[in-house]
């Protein structure tokens, strides 16, 4: 036999002696019930998910654990474990749970004032600054919804501050961002503890704890046994859910490569820690990876598989008789709220920050109220990081709230934009808080393109309070319509000789407002407005040589208006539930060309709109209703039908089948009902249908109902990207002897 023969055989021998050990080691293990047994759960993020299945079959063979010590991923699930929940019950909660929204801290649109959703709707990009120079996150998330969902799941054992009093005694690994210290967490709020142990580096934020910013524990202990097996266990379960090595042909890209670089500590201290567990199980979960989360059912499959595997070991340790007994969850998760307390606050006082969470105490509330609080304020982006603990007493519950406010005061915003109106636009937006006051802030648009245009917007936010708002903006855009149509909205002017016209349209507004939010998605505005229209043609010579322009308006008007907004629309461009319902009321008083000479007037618009999810389908109903009350001198600020795409300018109104200002009256009803499918996640194909009834003076028709009645139809494909929607639609009508295209790209602005 040669050496290399020699060689193999050895190796092969030693394989087999290895295997040997392992079973031999297996086969030792004696219990007698008196024996202490401890579970340690490996961090590997979505990966840990595998916990949840292992844990399902030590329930099923009746295995009683002594203690349990858990990093990152492990601290989750082990927390949940520990508190009372069985595996049944954990793999019941993860399977409802959407991790998207828990990762990427998505604030719902209903915590939002509106003030607050126009400038989330509006930007593509935003880069927080100091010193000009732009400063860029610590984290792609900072962890809330993580937090909020461990509060709610660990509720029951608000009262435990030492966790070896624990329905299971636990403990968990976290490390100290400042000096690489490992962490151990066995005391304080479980619910931080366990956040502080699973803030993956760079995907979540630090979390502070005692005057230390803690991340992720995998960093200096993935696999705690040592620390548990001075707990005085006898037997160690031990679950490893760790990458492994890869082959140089799967390192073939950076995020790979950096993954197995920061593998290198853990995969060799599971060389010394792997043989020091008594029962080592490993599931075959090398084809996900640490945001697998989509995958979710198939790794729990396979913590369940490798559970099996070992089910003749486990077997020898399970006591019989024994059953853990489910957790009894209550069907009702009210709370008798006795006391707010607000720490870490400077800029902002207290009444701002209870005011946000809008709970009344001493009163009943609920889980949901508390986290639709810090919802609210996570909306307002003047904090880095919200804890809050519920701290049970005798007079009831106290929430204790604790913020880190955050230290950017400027940003930089850019957005882009098309549509078949407006044209092609880009937005350069800075942005200042804390000007003159705590919580104001003033923000200032630059929208540069076919069309130049601006809006600046300052901005007191009084929390509980009427927050005070200044607007102004400037909107231009030239537009070629019909002639017979500008003839109708334009009285007395002749026009004849002529199939169009191109109209120069200029809108300058300037509001005061004051605005509430009465509940979530419910916003209500009173305010002052000035408007000045200059509306005009080139097209037409009116025989003065020395003037080339015809004007339709050109005035400014003074009004008082107020707004009710109730939305809950999950999202703003596809809605697939909630409701809208947006009612406005404009009383015009005073005309700087008309003078004395002006009529009051007022202007009327309710929409109610719904939308309902029928699995991959989407149902969206809208209804439509605006009057003009009183004389009024102009047809400016008439109901104008067509087009798509753009933003609502005045009554400027999208209607499928006619192009924009094609239609118009002082009174309009108008339909919309719509079928969006999503083939795949965040792109749809949607089908539209309208219906309007626009004329002057409509509603004082007998048959108003059956007169001056237009209809449209559209298909359309449209794509959620991160500079806003991207929508083509096809769209005819039966009254139109042509088609129309739209275009839309970018948030609208």
């Amino acid at each position: 036999m040669n050496r290399i023969g020699v060689f193999l055989l050895i190796v092969m021998f030693g394989q087999m002696c290895t295997a040997q050990d392992a079973r031999l080691k297996d086969s030792l293990i004696t219990f007698d019930g008196s024996q202490k047994i401890g579970l340690v759960l490996s961090g590997g993020g979505a990966k840990g998910l595998a916990h949840i299945g292992t844990l399902k079959v030590i329930d099923s063979l009746g295995i009683k654990i002594d203690y349990i010590a858990g990093t990152s991923m492990g601290a989750i699930v082990g927390s949940l474990y520990a508190s009372g929940y069985t595996g049944k019950q954990i793999d019941s909660i993860f399977v409802k749970t959407n991790f998207n929204n828990i990762i990427s801290d998505e604030i719902p649109r209903s915590a939002k004032t509106s003030y607050e959703r126009r400038e989330n709707e509006r930007y593509a990009v935003t880069l927080p600054f100091e010193d000009f120079k732009v400063k860029l996150p610590n984290s792609l998330s900072k962890g809330q919804n993580v937090y909020n969902l461990l509060s709610q799941l660990l509720s029951h054992v608000n009262d435990i501050s030492e966790f070896d009093k624990l329905p299971i005694p636990f403990f968990c690994i976290a490390t100290d961002i400042e000096t690489g210290q490992e962490i151990i967490l066995d005391s304080g709020y479980l619910p931080r503890a366990v956040n502080a142990s699973g803030a993956l580096p760079s995907l979540f934020a630090p979390v502070q704890i005692d005057n230390r910013m803690l991340i992720d524990g995998g960093v200096t202990d993935n696999y705690p046994i040592e620390k548990l097996r001075a707990k005085g266990m006898d037997i160690i379960v031990g679950v490893d859910v760790q990458d492994d090595f890869k082959s140089l042909d799967e390192l073939n890209d950076a995020f790979s490569i950096l993954t197995q670089i920061n593998n290198f500590r853990t995969i060799n201290d599971m060389k010394i820690k792997g043989p020091k567990t008594d029962i080592y199980i490993a599931p075959n979960i090398k084809d996900f990876s640490v945001i697998s989360f989509d995958q979710g059912a198939a790794i729990i499959e396979k913590g369940e598989i490798a559970a099996q595997l070992k089910i003749y070991q486990l077997a020898r340790i399970a006591t019989p008789g024994y059953s853990k007994p489910e957790l009894k969850t209550s069907s009702s998760d009210r709370i008798y709220l006795s006391n707010i307390v607000v720490n870490g606050n400077e800029r902002y006082t207290r009444s701002y920050v209870v005011g946000k969470f809008k709970l009344n105490t001493p009163d009943f509330t609920t889980y949901e109220d508390i986290k639709n609080g810090v919802n609210n304020l996570q909306a307002t982006n003047n904090f880095s990081k919200i804890n809050y603990e519920l701290i049970p007493h005798a007079q009831g519950t106290e929430l204790r709230v604790t913020v880190e406010e955050s230290s950017v005061r400027n940003y930089l915003r850019l957005s882009l934009h098309y549509d078949e109106l407006l044209r092609s636009a880009a937005l350069v937006n800075l942005t200042r808080k804390n000007v003159l006051f705590d919580n104001d802030v003033v923000s200032v648009d630059a929208i540069l393109g076919d069309n130049v245009r601006y809006v600046a917007d300052y901005y007191i936010d009084k929390g509980d309070y009427w927050s005070v708002g200044l607007h102004s903006e400037f909107t231009q855009f030239e537009k070629d319509i019909p002639a017979d149509f500008a003839g109708s909205i334009t009285g007395s002017l002749p026009i004849s000789g002529v199939n169009s016209i191109d109209v120069e349209y200029h809108d300058w507004t300037q509001q005061f407002f004051l605005q509430t939010r009465l509940d979530q998605g419910f916003n209500v505005i009173l305010g002052a407005e000035l408007k000045t229209l200059d509306i005009y043609t080139n097209t037409l010579l009116t025989g003065n040589a020395m003037n080339t322009r015809t004007d339709f308006q050109n005035s400014t008007t003074a009004s008082i208006y107020g707004k009710a907004l109730y939305d809950t629309y999950d999202n703003s461009f596809f809605p697939s539930s909630g409701f809208k319902v947006d009612a406005d009321f404009h009383l015009y008083l005073l005309n700087d060309i008309l003078k004395e000479d002006f009529s009051e007037y007022s202007i009327a618009q309710l929409q109610i709109g719904y939308a309902y999810a029928l699995g991959k389908f989407s149902l969206r109903g809208t209804g439509h209703v605006g009057i003009t009350i009183g004389n009024q001198e102009d047809s400016s600020l008439d109901f104008f039908l067509g087009g798509y795409g753009a933003r609502r300018i005045n009554n400027i109104i999208p209607f499928y089948g006619y192009d924009f200002l094609s239609l118009g009256g002082n009174t309009m009803i108008r339909t919309l009902f719509e079928i969006d499918y999503e083939l795949f996640r965040k792109n749809h194909l949607v089908a539209s249908a309208n219906f309007a009834s626009v004329d002057d003076d409509l509603f004082e028709m007998n048959d108003w109902y059956r007169k001056t009645q237009y209809s449209g139809f559209a298909l359309g494909y449209g794509i959620e990207t991160f500079l806003g929607p991207l929508e083509l639609k096809y769209s005819f009508s039966p009254q139109q002897s042509d088609d129309e295209f739209y275009v839309r790209l970018g948030f609208n602005f």
